[in-house]
């Protein structure tokens, strides 16, 4: 089975974003990277490696509010002490967050320390989780693990001139050299790659840029990508639609779907709006020119499929027959998938571009509205990220799925790769995909109250056995971008 009277190019969606990618590899890399301020990095493709400028963390430091103490002293009390007796120790000093931290003395007085009250062994220094560890001192106590005993209140609040520890509280001889303290370099040493090229600037990795002092990070230049509509039955969303015509919606889920991303800059007309064609003979030839002609990439939804008023097809073909020797390369027409098993994926030469190989992705959509989400979130997307250099080892940021199990299987099959509308519910505190009904590929009513699709493969029902309906079988899931 096949499309158009011929076989499929590619057995599955998958095998037809890595044909695309392979015939687009190295056909970004035309516009050097730019430089843009951290705070307009958000979601940009990282395109050189980020190496930390100093150790992280740059000093030992406190993981937990508590005490900073000498291991081997806190064991030598518990020695000295009477079996089941609590142990104290004096507070003799406090380390505090940005400051130089005092010196935890090895003798019963230290410079600048106070004076270890008489019968109490051991000294220790009051710390919060940050503040650095004392010299001298090689673990901390947790302050829910000690009970404190105070002297009032000081001017910068209360003062604690002493501590003790329980043997059930503290588990006494477990007090050991590291406890709750985090070491220098131990995240990374100074000179390291803590975020290498490819890598999609989320929000944490923008705190690792500030964390490393890289507040002007170098990027890949956005992925400038055209979106045509096509038909005569459009009209405009703002418009009052005929009794035959239908409001552009294609439009705005295709610019949703794509605008999500800031390593995507979409290419419309003047006033903002994505270009359109009508579907009188040639009318989609300029447009499509002119598309090929200042972007990276182009987006068609609807005229892709076996009717005499289908143009995408014919355009391309004769679009590419001008722009350059060798024209453009039919990658697929037609995928073993529902909804979208008309889409057409092609690559067209550009000439007068910056580089002598410049290499443009044209993508026809159906003109079904969730066959155009579908395709565009399933197939569209991981290839311009190829074309953004997104690193393929952080595809979970550029739409790679996330399995989920079915919480209403009907046991439906099909012999195609099937993308159904799902909600994501909370069912005990688990997320469960559960079916929504739709009526076909142009309901956007249903589309609008899914949160994304699943895809099933070729004959495999989207449930468990019955054999293991307690286990309900995976399937992935892909979220509307949003």
């Amino acid at each position: 089975m096949g499309f158009r009277g011929q076989d499929y190019a590619f057995d599955s969606p998958a095998a037809a974003v890595a044909g695309m990618i392979s015939r687009l590899a190295g056909a970004g890399a035309a516009r050097p990277p730019e430089v843009v301020a951290i705070d307009a990095a958000r979601g940009r493709v990282l395109a050189e490696d980020v190496r930390a400028d100093r150790d992280s963390p740059a000093f030992d430091y406190s993981a937990m509010d508590g005490y900073a103490v000498r291991a081997a002293d806190v064991e030598a009390v518990w020695r000295s002490a009477e079996a089941g007796a609590s142990v104290t120790l004096a507070v003799v000093g406090e380390s505090r967050i940005g400051d130089a931290p005092p010196v935890l003395p090895g003798e019963p007085h230290g410079a600048g320390m106070s004076a270890a009250p008489a019968g109490v062994g051991g000294r220790a220094i009051r710390i919060v989780t940050g503040a650095a560890i004392p010299e001298g001192a090689d673990a901390v106590l947790r302050r829910e693990d000690v009970v404190e005993h105070g002297a009032g209140l000081a001017a910068d609040g209360e003062c604690i001139t002493s501590i003790s520890l329980a043997p059930s509280v503290a588990t006494r001889g477990r007090v050991r050299i590291g406890n709750n303290i985090r070491r220098r370099g131990e995240n990374a040493r100074a000179g390291e790659t803590v975020l290498t090229a490819g890598t999609v600037l989320t929000a944490a990795a923008l705190g690792t840029l500030a964390a490393v002092g890289c507040v002007w990070p170098r990027v890949h230049p956005r992925v400038r990508v055209a979106v045509i509509t096509t038909g005569d039955e459009l009209v405009s969303p703002q418009a009052t639609p005929g009794p035959y015509q239908i409001r552009n919606s294609n439009a705005a889920v295709i610019r949703a779907v794509l605008g999500s991303h800031a390593w995507i800059e979409l290419v419309t007309r003047p006033d903002g709006t994505v270009m359109h064609a009508g579907d009188e003979e040639g009318a989609l030839d300029a447009v499509l020119k002119a598309a090929i002609g200042h972007a990276d990439a182009v987006v068609l939804t609807g005229g892709v499929s076996m009717g005499h008023r289908d143009p995408v097809r014919a355009a391309v073909e004769r679009c590419a027959a001008v722009a350059a020797e060798g024209g453009a390369e039919i990658v697929f027409h037609g995928l073993p998938q529902r909804p979208g098993k008309p889409m057409l994926g092609a690559v067209v030469r550009r000439v007068g571009g910056a580089s002598a190989d410049e290499r443009v992705p044209v993508f026809g959509l159906p003109g079904n509205p969730i066959s155009a989400m579908v395709t565009c979130t399933r197939i569209v997307l991981p290839v311009l990220a190829s074309l953004a250099a997104a690193s393929a080892d952080r595809a979970p940021v550029v739409g790679v799925p996330r399995l989920v199990t079915l919480a209403n299987p009907d046991g439906k099959t099909l012999d195609l790769w099937w993308h159904r509308l799902v909600r994501i519910n909370a069912v005990g505190g688990a997320g469960m995909a559960e079916l929504v009904d739709g009526r076909g590929s142009g309901d956007i009513i249903a589309g609008g109250r899914s949160d994304g699709f699943i895809e099933v493969p070729p004959t495999t029902a989207a449930h468990c056995t019955a054999s293991a309906r307690a286990t309900p079988a995976l399937v992935p899931f892909y979220p509307w971008p949003t």
